[in-house]
C-alpha cells in the first residue's frame, strides 16, 4: 500500500525520468496565452507544460500513475487554451486545467489525480533566490468531490522525496477572477533537485473538474527599497470619519478606496533611481514630499480624509496631477531631499480629493513608506 504523500514521491521520479522539455535553472516565465495558437495542438506543451496523473483506489491508495508527457491543447485529458473565459485583465485566452477523462478507470470509482505543470532544474545560481508563483485564476465546472490547486513543489533527485510542497487551494475558488501567489526561497541543498510549479485536480466518475488560469508567472521577488507604514486601514489610527481604506492604503477617498503609495527602484544615494507611484486616487494635483520623522510612533494623525505620516523638516519633492487614478514621480528623490547615506526619510502624497471626498475636507493622503538611505 502506499499512501498519497509516496505517490508524489513515485511520479516525481517518474517525472524526472521521462520529462525531456525541463528547463537547467530556475529562471522567469511569464505566459498570457494571447500568443498561443489555439487551433495547434501542441502550443501548450512547445511552451514547456507538462503532465501526468496519479491513480488512487476509492480508499485513496495508490495503485499507478503516468508521467511526464508534453502537455495536449484539447481533447478529453488535461488542459487547453480557453477563449472568452476573460475578464479586463484575462484578454481573449486563457488556459483550462481538467481531469484525464482518456483514463477508463473514472468508471470504476477509481480517483484519478491529473497535474499540469512547469519544471526546472535547480542551479547554484538559484540558491537564495525567493521565487515567486503567481496567476490568476477562476473555478469553471469543478464539481464536487472533485478538489483542485496550484502547487510548488521540490524533488529531492537522491531519495525522489518531496523537500518542498506547497499547495493553494482552488477547490473553493470564486467563478470571477481572482489572483494568487505563493513563493519559496532556494535552499543551498538543493541543487540539482527538480524545481515544479502548475495545477493539479483529483476527480472520479466522470466528474467536472474544470479551472481556468491566466497571467501565469514565476520569477524570483524584488527586494523593496522600504516598507510602507501607517495604513488607513483601520488597524492603526482611526481616519477622521470613520472612512477606511482597504488593506495597506491610505484613508479612503471618492473613489472608496484608499490611495496607495509604492516604490520601486533602490535605496542607494549614488544610484540615484528610487521612483513613487500612486494608485487609487482621483484625479487631480498631488504633492510627494519628505519628513524625518513618522508621527505618532508612525500610526499618523488625522489630517483632512486622512492620515498624516511624514513629518519635520517636510521637503516638497513634487507636485504631479494624476491620471485615471494614478501618479508618479519624475525627479531625483535623493537630490531633491538632499538625502544622504545612512538617513532614514519617510514619504507620502498629499491629494486633491473631489466633492465626492467622505469627509468633506477634499484632500486625503496615501499611506506613508520609509526608506533608509544608503551609499
Amino acid at each position: 500500500m502506499h499512501s498519497r504523500k509516496t505517490t508524489f514521491l513515485l511520479s516525481a521520479a517518474l517525472t524526472c525520468l521521462a520529462a525531456t522539455t525541463g528547463w537547467s535553472q530556475v529562471g522567469s516565465y511569464s505566459q498570457d496565452f494571447e500568443g498561443l495558437d489555439q487551433a495547434n495542438p501542441a502550443a501548450l506543451g512547445d511552451d514547456g507544460w507538462l503532465v501526468g496523473a496519479n491513480v488512487f483506489d476509492p480508499n485513496g491508495n495508490w495503485l499507478y500513475n503516468y508521467f511526464a508527457f508534453p502537455a495536449p491543447n484539447g481533447g478529453a485529458g488535461f488542459c487547453a487554451i480557453a477563449a472568452g473565459e476573460g475578464g479586463s485583465d484575462q484578454g481573449a485566452q486563457q488556459m483550462v486545467v481538467y481531469n484525464d477523462y482518456n483514463n477508463g478507470d473514472h468508471a470504476n470509482g477509481n480517483l484519478i489525480e491529473a497535474n499540469v505543470f512547469q519544471e526546472r532544474v535547480i542551479a547554484a545560481a538559484d540558491v537564495g533566490k525567493n521565487m515567486v508563483f503567481s496567476f490568476d485564476g477562476k473555478l469553471g465546472d469543478l464539481q464536487a468531490p472533485t478538489t483542485a490547486s496550484a502547487f510548488i513543489k521540490v524533488l529531492n533527485t537522491n531519495t525522489w522525496g518531496l523537500d518542498a510542497f506547497l499547495q493553494t487551494d482552488m477547490t473553493g475558488a470564486p467563478t470571477t477572477w481572482s489572483s494568487h501567489s505563493m513563493s519559496l526561497t532556494i535552499d543551498p541543498g538543493w541543487v540539482g533537485f527538480i524545481f515544479q510549479v502548475g495545477f493539479m485536480n483529483t476527480a472520479t466518475n466522470w466528474t467536472a473538474s474544470g479551472v481556468v488560469y491566466d497571467n501565469v508567472s514565476l520569477g524570483e521577488a524584488v527586494a523593496e527599497p522600504g516598507a510602507a507604514y501607517c495604513f488607513g486601514d483601520g488597524m492603526g489610527s482611526a481616519c477622521p470619519c470613520g472612512n477606511s481604506g482597504n488593506a495597506g492604503e491610505g484613508c479612503a477617498n471618492g473613489t472608496g478606496s484608499g490611495g496607495l503609495l509604492t516604490a520601486s527602484g533602490s535605496a542607494s544615494v549614488s544610484a540615484d533611481d528610487l521612483a513613487f507611484e500612486a494608485s487609487g486616487l482621483t484625479d487631480g494635483p498631488g504633492l510627494f514630499f519628505q519628513g524625518d520623522n513618522a508621527i505618532n510612533g508612525g500610526m499618523g494623525t488625522g489630517f483632512g480624509d486622512g492620515l498624516r505620516c511624514a513629518g519635520g523638516k517636510a521637503i516638497r519633492l513634487e507636485v504631479v496631477f494624476s491620471s485615471g487614478g494614478s501618479s508618479a514621480t519624475t525627479i531625483s528623490i535623493a537630490t531633491k531631499g538632499e538625502a544622504e547615506s545612512g538617513d532614514t526619510k519617510r514619504y507620502q502624497l498629499w491629494y486633491r480629493d473631489t466633492d465626492t471626498s467622505p469627509c468633506g475636507n477634499t484632500f486625503n493622503l496615501t499611506n506613508g513608506y520609509e526608506v533608509t538611505w544608503s551609499a
